[in-house]
């Protein structure tokens, strides 16, 4: 079963993507649904004492800008530790449970990508995988010889292909076989001469894929996407440079009517004022229209007015349905729809995590993350996104001053991302269940994909 669904929605990793089902809009989750996370089932409780070994999943972005899978490696603190010793069993539970959360992934319809050192693979042979994984292979001098096996790793790679993985390497690596895919990492160098180096390639190395990793900005990213690079990997929530006036765009139009309803919404105004605002915009009202008049408003026959709509939402969920709504003007960009999946992902992560902390206003906590986020996405200041969805006290102290009771969980979410979790213990003491705290992650990723679905599919127009 596995096999053939694999087959159907990933035929080629390095081909066309995979691409992920089309649905309907989801209508409103329900107040009382929505604030309590969902408790583990028996499977996930555990696995939770597993992911506290592998580091946070970061986003591949496919060369058409979206999230096309998710990087996964083994937590610096772990693979610190088994670098100074040489048991075997440790290694293989480690690389099985990396390898366990790439196919994991893969059997939701997307690409799982695993970064271990070369000499881990031999730990890897008897790995659940297949189709649609990826492991990229690292060269580090400095770890100890590989003991209790025999297995080597040419033929690990073998057998790993032999079950469809592709293993992929850099120059560096010396093997007699090509590999997959070239492995690059761009680190502290300028992404320009990561790709000029392509050029100096072996000629049978010139027509490989090309994933690149570990890249320090979105700005980078999208320049490797841009030069035929497969695959890219890296910080998404950074700009190559701090926020220039001259760089900075005006708020769009349609931002700030959304902005305007979102201000009168929560300074209380009439329900009548808010009916009128939004029937004197047109796209507003056809985008509200076609999400009320889905199969959950069955009992309106399809006939739904905008006054009927939003007493049905209610306010609050009208004010989160068009905050959301502020992630589809990213404009035109390499990576827009991976922007969009991110912003969703650290908006819901922050939710959940405050109704794991028991905050008294957890949606404010979403709308922390979609403001930390959206000043990028615009190209507009952080002054002016909190202005314009006029965020809490609180939250405004997080964002613009980097202070306060709720900055930790902003600075949570950003370590996260750049999985440096191990070190969020320094930040508050509700931070140091990093088993909890990946697997809210996780939660998050889930509920992103799915709102960005909504977000591409063709009939849309509306996120919910």
């Amino acid at each position: 079963m596995v096999k053939s669904f694999l087959q159907k929605w990933l035929p080629s990793v390095f081909g066309k993507p995979a691409r992920r089902r089309r649905s309907a809009p989801a209508a409103p989750v329900p107040v009382e649904e929505r604030r309590a996370p969902s408790p583990p089932a028996g499977e996930d409780a555990q696995a939770s004492a597993e992911l506290a070994a592998i580091s946070a999943r970061r986003p591949l972005i496919s060369s058409a800008g979206a999230v096309a899978g998710f990087e996964f490696r083994i937590g610096e603190d772990v693979a610190r530790h088994l670098k100074r010793h040489t048991d075997a069993h440790a290694r293989t539970a480690r690389v099985a449970a990396l390898l366990t959360s790439a196919y994991a992934v893969v059997q939701t319809g997307r690409i799982g990508f695993a970064r271990m050192p070369a000499q881990w693979l031999v730990h890897a042979t008897d790995a659940q995988v297949g189709p649609g994984v990826l492991i990229g292979l690292e060269t580090t001098p400095a770890d100890v010889p590989v003991s209790g096996t025999t297995v080597t790793v040419e033929q690990a790679v073998a057998a790993l292909r032999a079950k469809g993985v592709q293993v992929g390497w850099g120059l560096e690596f010396d093997a007699r076989n090509l590999p997959d895919f070239v492995l690059l990492r761009q680190g502290p160098h300028a992404m320009s001469t990561v790709l000029e180096s392509k050029t100096t390639w072996p000629a049978a190395w010139q027509g490989l894929p090309v994933l690149v990793t570990d890249i320090g900005h979105v700005e980078e990213l999208e320049m490797a996407l841009y030069n035929g690079v497969t695959y890219a990997c890296g910080a998404l929530d950074r700009e190559a440079t701090p926020a220039d006036p001259a760089g900075q765009h005006p708020v769009p139009p349609e931002v700030r009517r959304v902005g305007l309803l979102l201000n009168q919404l929560t300074s209380g105004a009439d329900t009548a004022v808010i009916v009128g605002e939004i029937k004197g915009d047109i796209g507003l009202s056809y985008r509200l229209l076609r999400l009320i008049n889905k199969a959950s408003y069955a009992q309106l026959g399809g006939h739904a007015s905008v006054e009927q709509a939003v007493l049905l939402l209610g306010r609050y969920e009208l004010y989160r349905w068009l905050s959301m709504l502020l992630v589809q003007f990213a404009g035109i960009r390499k990576a827009s729809s991976a922007l969009q999946e991110m912003t969703l992902w650290r908006s819901r992560l922050l939710e959940l995590v405050a109704i794991d902390k028991q905050e008294a206003s957890p949606d404010q906590f979403f709308t922390l993350g979609l403001a930390s986020m959206l000043g990028q996405i615009l190209k507009i200041s952080e002054a002016e996104v909190v202005s314009t969805i006029n965020l809490p006290a609180l939250a405004s102290q997080a964002l613009l001053e980097h202070s306060g009771p709720w900055h930790p969980y902003l600075e949570m979410a950003k370590r996260l991302e750049a999985r440096t979790l191990d070190l969020t213990a320094e930040l508050a003491p509700q931070f140091s269940d990093t088993a909890r705290l990946l697997m809210l992650s996780d939660q998050a990723w889930r509920w992103a994909a799915e709102q960005t679905a909504h977000i591409d599919a063709p009939d849309a127009g509306t996120v919910v």
